[in-house]
């Protein structure tokens, strides 16, 4: 190990967490508790592939939950490089997943210039649908009809398996309403919050090329706080790394 790099670890980090740090290739999983130093893993660990292995900075990826928490981790290792702005890919998945529509959105029907609905924008279509459906917002509360959308979309279940799956007489309409909700986003050339994960495991699940090409971009993908992941961002870290690739699950 370089020598200056080296020193900086033993400053900063104690025997367990410089072990994870420096781990080469393969998967590795690191187990610890509230304030023990997690976030601090994940940053050393960029900062060790870049200097001490030589891994080319745009091919390393940290995905975590909030803005604030994706910030502070991209300045600590830009802090620690020295490079300002640092070429990787530091943010939540909402935001991975934007960049990745936004490049490659075409090939599964969506237009590049689509915007992004808010929570208003959201139970505005779930109004219209309902009012095209014939049914009383007082039967069929907007709020628990996109919760139940929403749910939908966070295990990657389309209009048409929800429909197949239904089984109550409330499941029923609420797939012909999920299946008209979508319809109206189309019309918008819109997607929702849910839509830019479950659309980019899609996008990757069904161009092969496309997906093979994102790999090989993603020499090492870091996941901060990997137990909060639901199903579609578990299933878009699968399709990011493969089954052998090099993943950090903190």
């Amino acid at each position: 190990m370089k020598q200056a790099v080296s020193l900086e670890l033993e400053r900063q980090l104690n025997p367990e967490q410089i072990a994870a740090v420096t781990h080469g290739e393969g998967p590795l999983l690191v187990l610890a508790g509230a304030g023990s130093g997690k976030t601090r893993v994940i940053t050393y660990r960029i900062f060790w592939l870049i200097e001490e292995m030589g891994v080319d900075p745009g091919y390393i990826a940290a995905m975590t939950f909030t803005n604030k928490a994706a910030g502070e981790m991209r300045e600590r290792v830009e802090d620690l490089l020295g490079v300002h702005p640092l070429p990787t890919s530091v943010g939540t998945f909402h935001r991975y997943g934007l960049i990745l529509l936004r490049r490659y959105g075409e090939r599964i029907g969506l237009r590049r210039d689509f915007h992004i609905l808010d929570g208003a924008d959201q139970l505005g279509l779930v109004k219209e649908a309902l009012a095209a459906e014939g049914l009383s917002e007082t039967a069929f509360s907007p709020r628990s009809v996109l919760a139940q959308i929403s749910s939908a979309k966070n295990r990657l279940i389309e209009p048409a398996a929800y429909e197949a799956r239904a089984q109550n007489f409330f499941e029923k309409k609420v797939s012909a309403l999920y299946r008209r909700y979508q319809g109206l986003l189309g019309q918008a050339s819109g997607v929702d919050f849910d839509d830019l994960i479950s659309l980019s495991v899609k996008l990757l699940s069904t161009d092969l090329e496309l997906r093979e090409r994102i790999r090989y971009r993603t020499r090492f993908l870091l996941v901060d706080e990997y137990q909060d992941t639901n199903h579609a961002q578990l299933r878009l870290i699968q399709e990011l790394v493969g089954p052998d690739g090099n993943l950090t699950a903190v």
